[in-house]
């Protein structure tokens, strides 16, 4: 986001091209920091997993998936900027094109990286459900539940605002997701770092879960099998 911000030139794509040729080695960093980015999402999405499933595993496992398939789609910017640097950079295959026409075209790619991420928050959104798992959990604080929340109906709010008014939502970008972000995500991180879970109040309702789990198995054995 950062690298974006500071190279691409609202409305401009000659100015736009000029700051990433000029800038290749940045405009790269951030691409692989975006893919670091997405893999450390997916690993902690997964250590969450493991975490809330004692509260409810259906929706961990909702909250998983929607996370799982946002960082597929977010992971489809990195294609999209790479065919933004290739058109920009030319070579034989890109003869046709004259110089206009390839600044015109990388600037569509980098505008389809936007709306690539936009559609992944869709997905992200799903951690309006995290939150409800931190409120009904017991060994966390429930005002995390609360921003977290917040956060993911933050997302929800701003990639449905951005397809439905474009124009509104440049005035609130990046702004509005990273102060949920920032609110959500960030708190519940430096909690989790910081304090981390109560770990008595975690067995004992992984305990309460596995009898729940076992009871309804054993409902499932006709009388007389079991």
């Amino acid at each position: 986001m950062y690298v974006l911000l500071k190279l691409v030139v609202r409305g401009d794509p000659a100015a736009t091209a000029a700051n990433i040729l000029a800038s290749e080695a940045r405009f790269r960093l951030g691409l692989a920091a975006d893919l670091i980015g997405i893999l450390l999402v997916v690993g902690s999405v997964l250590l969450l997993y493991e975490l809330f499933k004692p509260v409810s595993g259906s929706l961990a496992r909702i909250v998983t998936s929607s996370v799982l398939i946002g960082s597929a789609v977010q992971a489809l910017d990195a294609i999209t900027d790479l065919a933004a640097l290739i058109v920009l950079k030319g070579g034989n295959s890109l003869a046709a094109f004259n110089t206009a026409q390839a600044q015109a075209m990388a600037f569509l790619f980098l505008r389809l990286h936007t709306l690539v991420y936009d559609l992944a928050l869709v997905f992200y959104g799903a951690g309006f459900i995290l939150g409800t798992l931190i409120l009904r959990s017991t060994f966390l604080p429930r005002v995390l539940g609360a921003l977290v929340a917040i956060d993911g109906l933050g997302y929800l709010t701003f990639s449905f605002a951005t397809f439905l008014s474009p124009p509104f939502v440049s005035h609130l970008y990046p702004y509005l997701p990273f102060l949920t972000a920032t609110l959500g995500e960030g708190s519940l991180m430096l909690w989790l770092l910081v304090k981390g879970v109560d770990g008595q109040r975690w067995e004992e309702q992984a305990a309460v879960g596995d009898r729940v789990t076992a009871r309804s198995g054993n409902e499932l054995i006709p009388r007389g099998q079991v």
